[in-house]
């Protein structure tokens, strides 16, 4: 078990600093249009964010599907390449359904989503820059995946981090001495996946691979075959930019753009928590995989148990050092010292991450099934706390507390699908052991 351990926590650290790579696209737009466009960038920014949640989770359904089966077949070199190649062709023809409507119905999508007066206009201008680089997300977020599971996971961390310092740079460059605001924002995060793709590309000049770009036959029934493995990954990331716009609506119902601002602060921490659990969920799956390939349970089993722990360990740090410091957190992006952004972003902060356990167990079981070809439990784990729970109980307690109700909905919904992951957990183990 100790050469699984050290695969184990060498995956989980190099693939939690690859998605907080990616999540800081993201958190460094937040952090320069806070202090360069004021709470009106913010409150734009937040509500722009589902539309890039859609893509990205358009991405992560054709990463993570195609390239767990990718993994689970690591024998065959031709369907490796297969895999591949179908993934490339699916990824272009989807992100070209984004990029038309980025550029013909940004200013729809983000009236629609509660954009008014300067913020629609601000939403609207990252929203049609955003979506025209959709290509390049989907590219660079297949390749990421597909590496990852050709045992090179460093190659994806290294191209994530350079990436995210290329973003945050051109952000700061782009917004304070350009004066470009929004639009220069939406470049910087449009030209980091470019950046990417060209540090992955040397994965085929430079090392060994197991896989290429190969002429192959394509049919559309295979797509949902191939990518039903991330099905999971689908619904989380469309849960959360749902979730994002029912709480955009509560917010505009009970506060005003303040509110969607103050939420914007706390959306954004929660990508870096996302981020990490998904970094560990990222590490395990290619493990996990390669054991079930084996039909290895007893490993399999091992590292859920680490899995677990490890999130644990990561959910007290991490809350401990939320509630502390949330006022801290929220001036970061609170420019203008408004003094009910921050009253609503601390409270909001200490409420809504009492979740991050439960968020935790939740992610990793889903993941955890998906490598296994479970999608089914998978889609009902990530299906329940996304949407089925979360927004009919955030509407039913706003209702009876507000915006207090809200911030509660969050970790009581997790808090009750987590006991449903639990007795999945018990239930494999103790069918498998």
């Amino acid at each position: 078990m100790k050469q699984i351990r050290n695969k184990f926590f060498k995956y989980v650290s190099l693939n939690i600093m690859s998605m907080m790579g990616l999540s800081f696209y993201i958190l460094a737009d937040t952090f320069f249009i806070a202090n360069g466009c004021g709470s009106d960038g913010l409150a734009a920014l937040n509500i722009a964010l589902p539309a890039y949640g859609f893509m990205f989770a358009i991405s992560n359904m054709i990463g993570v599907g195609f390239g767990t089966r990718f993994k689970i077949g690591f024998d065959d070199y031709e369907l490796k390449c297969s895999i591949f190649s179908k993934g490339v062709f699916f990824a272009l023809l989807l992100s070209s359904i984004f990029l038309l409507t980025g550029l013909f119905f940004a200013s729809d999508i983000a009236y629609i989503m509660g954009a008014r007066d300067t913020v629609l206009d601000l939403s609207t201008t990252y929203l049609k820059v955003i979506l025209v680089f959709t290509p390049a997300f989907m590219i660079n977020s297949l390749l990421i995946s597909f590496i990852r599971n050709d045992n090179h996971p460093s190659l994806s961390m290294k191209s994530v981090i350079t990436s995210s310092i290329v973003n945050t740079v051109f952000d700061y460059i782009f917004i304070f001495p350009f004066d470009m605001g929004m639009f220069g924002a939406a470049i910087a995060t449009g030209i980091s996946p470019i950046v990417g793709i060209a540090i992955l590309s040397t994965h085929f000049m430079f090392r060994k691979n197991s896989f290429k770009l190969k002429k192959t036959k394509i049919k559309l029934k295979e797509f949902f075959y191939l990518s039903s493995l991330g099905i999971s990954s689908l619904i989380n990331e469309i849960s959360s930019s749902v979730v994002i716009i029912v709480f955009n609506l509560i917010l505009l119902k009970y506060s005003s753009n303040v509110g969607v601002a103050a939420y914007g602060v706390i959306a954004n921490i929660a990508l870096v928590v996302v981020a990490i659990f998904n970094g560990v969920g990222n590490g395990i799956q290619p493990i996990i995989s390669e054991n079930y390939a084996k039909k290895d349970f007893k490993s399999i089993n091992y590292i859920i148990k680490l899995a677990i722990i490890t999130e644990i360990i990561i959910s007290v740090i991490l809350y401990s050092y939320m509630y502390i410091n949330a006022e801290f957190l929220t001036n970061l992006f609170n420019s203008n010292k408004d003094a009910t952004l921050l009253k609503m972003a601390v409270e909001g902060i200490t409420i809504y991450f009492l979740s991050i356990p439960f968020t935790g167990i939740n992610m990793i079981t889903a993941t955890s099934m998906q490598a296994m070809e479970k999608p089914r439990i998978s889609f009902i784990i990530s299906i329940l706390r996304g949407i089925i729970i979360i927004v009919p109980l955030s509407i039913y307690l706003s209702s009876m507390f507000m915006i207090r109700g809200m911030w509660g909905s969050y970790t009581l919904t997790e808090m009750i699908v987590s006991l449903m992951s639990i007795v999945f957990i018990m239930k494999y183990g103790k069918n498998k052991e």
